[in-house]
């Protein structure tokens, strides 16, 4: 075996060690709602950015997020669509769903069903999670709950 050979398959191993630590994140913080125990996933420093909602700083911060999160969508499912690797990034492309039971960015409960895409990408490094930017279609949720109607919506 030459030293490519052997460098490829250390990369493609490392590549499904990251995907295995963000499918292990996901599974913990957003189907098994344990936040707590996914910060042991996570930098201590680590960073969550979410668009519209800003950046959070800390292993902890973001465990507090995501708490409130759940507190609003309490059966909250994080579907994997697609997940790539390379290098020390991991993409994963998720449909999420659940029920608006609690105040969520702002708007009371409606017990109405929301469902949206999702893009996350994440910074690993010594299998740890250093850095996450999540992309969701807040639009989407807005719709859901009812309060927002798109204008190509409008009159159907």
């Amino acid at each position: 075996m030459t030293l490519s050979e052997s460098d490829s398959k250390k990369e493609r191993r490392d590549a499904e060690a990251n995907k295995n630590l963000v499918r292990s994140f996901t599974k913990r913080m957003f189907n098994d709602h344990t936040p707590d125990s996914a910060v042991e996933l996570l930098v201590p420093g680590a960073k969550w950015h979410g668009g519209n909602l800003g950046t959070v700083e800390g292993a902890q911060n973001i465990a507090g997020l995501f708490r409130g999160v759940l507190a609003a969508l309490p059966d909250l499912k994080n579907i994997e669509q697609d997940i790539i690797a390379e290098g020390d990034t991991v993409v994963v492309r998720s449909i999420v769903e659940a029920t608006h039971k609690g105040n969520l960015l702002g708007f009371p409960a409606t017990n109405r069903r929301v469902r949206w895409d999702a893009i996350d990408m994440y910074k690993v490094s010594k299998g740890k999670i250093v850095e996450e930017w999540a992309s969701e279609d807040s639009l989407k949720i807005l719709a859901d709950i009812g309060a927002y109607t798109p204008p190509w919506m409008k009159g159907n």
